[in-house]
Formats: C-alpha cells, structure tokens, sequence
C-alpha cells in the first residue's frame, strides 16, 4: 500500500506539503516568493518532491534528485532517460463536476447525459463516509477516460507528428534513432491539472457539517433547490 505522503497529488500541493514539514526559514521565503506573484518556489532537495519522482515515475534516485519543474509545476529529471519531451499534463479538468456529479449521480444536465459513474441516489446516503466514497469514485472514473485518451495520443504522436527539432537536441533520440517523444522503457512523467479543487473540499465540508454532524439540513433540501436552478 502506497504511504499517505505518495499519493500523488497535484504539483502544487506536493509542494506546499513540503513547504509546511520545512523549517520556519524555508516557508518564510516560499511564502515570499508566492507573494510576490513569482509562483510556487523550486525547493532542489526537497525529499518528499525526489521520493515521490522516484515511487511514481520510476527514476533512480539520484537522477530524481536533479528535478526541475516541468511546465506546471511537474518535477522531472534533468537527464538524459529521465527528461520528458511532454510538457502538458495527462490529463486537465475541471474538478468542481466530481461534487457535482456526486449530487446528481453522474449525470450532466447541460448536456442531458451520464458523463460521470452512476454512483447512487444522494439522498439514500446514509453517512458521510459513503457520499466521500462515491466522490472518490467520481474522480477515478472522470480522470481514468481523459489520462486513458490523452496518454493514447501521446503512444501514438511519435508515428503521426514527433517532433524534429526536440529529438536533434535530445541525447537520447540522437543515440537510439528514435522520436524524442518515442515511449520509452518504463518511466514516465504523467501528472494531472485539477482546476476548481477546492471547491471539492469546501462542498464536502459543508455537507459533513451540515448534513451529517449538525442534522440542519436534508441532502434532499441539499439537492431539490438546486436541481430546480440546473445546477446539479
């Protein structure tokens, strides 16, 4: 079983974990440099950054341990089997239709389809542990078909298009004769863009508290007002 701390989430969220469990100096330069609009800062040996490079794309540890950032806020290797040509996530979305395809078991009113799983009627929950697990399933089932889509493409890229000038600057390519964007071996670099994350958590912590702990409202009074408006 994977350890709380590789659970791969976002970059970003990667990095301002890392930001807390350092010392005080540490977080009061990265909360500086956030301030300043320059972005989430580089923190080179950060251990949480290199052990997770290393868990889940399968770099050795000192190649993982050069990582940069690559495009939005991935870590990757600066080496020659270790540098990605890729520089997009697998897969982006916007994460605020996972709380709602909770609330309406899957399906998108906009476009009168099940987009998401059939997760269940919310209103026959009978705790928060079961609306949090249809969430989490939610989430699987949105993220598995754009990662699946996405990185099929991505297989496939080195056959349609490559990229020329990329593999005449990459060691690698120029030693193997293949695309710089050729799948090779078993590393890799594939992360996710969750944008409107927080909304998740917001809506799962006033549900708990409101639903749940304190019994002020009903889920159906939760969902009727807002299936009436088209929301869910």
């Amino acid at each position: 079983n994977k350890v709380p701390g590789k659970s791969g989430f976002p970059p970003s969220h990667l990095v301002s974990s890392s930001i807390r469990r350092s010392t005080r100096r540490s977080r009061e330069n990265a909360l500086s440099a956030s301030g300043t609009d320059w972005g989430y800062p580089s923190m080179p040996n950060d251990p949480f950054l290199v052990e997770n490079t290393s868990d889940w794309s399968c770099h050795p540890f000192e190649e993982a341990r050069t990582w940069v950032h690559q495009a939005c806020m991935s870590p990757c290797p600066t080496t020659k089997h270790g540098f990605q040509p890729m520089r997009m996530a697998s897969a982006t979305a916007n994460t605020a239709k996972i709380i709602e395809y909770v609330l309406s078991d899957g399906f998108h009113r906009l476009v009168q389809m099940h987009m998401g799983r059939k997760t269940g009627d919310p209103r026959k929950f009978k705790d928060f542990e079961e609306l949090f697990l249809a969430w989490v399933s939610q989430m699987e089932g949105l993220m598995n078909i754009l990662v699946r889509t996405v990185n099929l493409g991505r297989a496939k890229d080195h056959k349609f298009f490559g990229r020329p000038f990329l593999s005449s600057i990459s060691e690698r390519a120029v030693e193997s004769g293949l695309d710089a964007v050729s799948p090779e071996g078993e590393r890799g670099n594939c992360w996710v863009t969750f944008f409107t994350w927080v909304e998740n958590g917001d809506s799962l912590a006033a549900v708990k508290k409101l639903k749940f702990e304190e019994k002020k409202e009903t889920m159906d009074g939760l969902i009727t007002p807002r299936k009436q408006k088209g929301r869910v």
